[in-house]
C-alpha cells in the first residue's frame, strides 16, 4: 500500500507541474475567468492518466477572449495540439477546450479545459462533487481507487475516474478484475450525476 500511495503522490507532482508549465490557468484569469481544478486532482485520486481537468468560469461567454486564452496557453513550448467544441447548444452548455502538452519526457498529458456558460445547471456541480468523493475515502477505498487505475494505466479504452469512485464507494468493487465486470455491465452514454444528485436532490 505504501509504495502504492508513494508512487500516486509521485505522479501527482507531475501533474501539477505540468499545470504550471502550460499556464493554463492564469491564461485564463488574466482575462478575467475563474478557474477551478476538477477530478482525480481535485478529489485526491489521481494516478497516472495525464489527463487534467479544469472548469471555467466567465460572466459571459466571450469567443474572442476565450480563444486569446488558448491561443496563450498553445504557445507554450510543449504544447502541440488545441482543440475546440462549441456545445452551448447541450445540456450542459458548454465550451469544451482540449489542449496536448508533450513533457521534457516525450510523454503526452491532456489538458481538458470546459469553458461553463453563467446558465448551465453544472456550474460548479463538479467541483462540489470531487470534494463529496474525497470526503467519503477511507483509507480501504483509496487504495481500491488506487490499485484500479494502475491495472488500467497504459490502456487502450480511457475510463473516467467518475466510474471507478461510483463503482468503489457506492457498489463495493475493491479489484481490478471485479471492476471489469461491474464496468462493462455500465451504460456509458452518460453524464454521472453521483453522489452529489443522489444526496441532495439538486439535479
Amino acid at each position: 500500500m505504501e509504495n502504492l500511495l508513494q508512487e500516486a503522490q509521485q505522479h501527482t507532482k507531475e501533474a501539477f507541474a505540468v499545470l504550471r508549465k502550460t499556464r493554463a490557468v492564469s491564461a485564463w484569469e488574466l482575462r478575467g475567468a475563474t478557474v477551478r481544478l476538477v477530478g482525480s486532482l481535485a478529489s485526491g485520486l489521481y494516478y497516472d492518466s495525464r489527463d487534467i481537468d479544469l472548469h471555467v468560469y466567465t460572466d459571459v461567454m466571450d469567443m474572442e477572449s476565450a480563444f486569446a486564452a488558448m491561443g496563450a496557453i498553445a504557445s507554450v513550448p510543449g504544447v502541440k495540439k488545441v482543440t475546440f467544441d462549441n456545445l452551448l447548444d447541450a445540456p450542459d452548455a458548454c465550451c469544451e477546450w482540449h489542449a496536448v502538452y508533450q513533457d521534457e519526457q516525450g510523454k503526452d498529458w491532456t489538458l481538458d479545459i470546459i469553458h461553463i456558460a453563467p446558465q448551465s445547471r453544472y456550474v460548479g456541480y463538479f467541483e462540489k462533487q470531487a470534494e463529496t468523493i474525497k470526503n467519503m475515502l477511507t483509507d480501504e477505498t483509496r487504495l481500491a481507487v488506487l490499485q484500479i487505475k494502475k491495472a488500467l494505466a497504459g490502456g487502450k479504452e480511457h475510463v473516467g475516474g467518475i466510474w471507478i469512485y461510483l463503482a468503489v464507494l457506492k457498489d463495493g468493487v475493491r479489484t481490478p478484475e471485479d471492476f471489469a465486470a461491474w464496468y462493462a455491465k455500465q451504460d456509458k452514454n452518460q453524464i454521472i450525476e453521483w453522489p452529489l444528485a443522489a444526496q441532495s436532490g439538486e439535479l
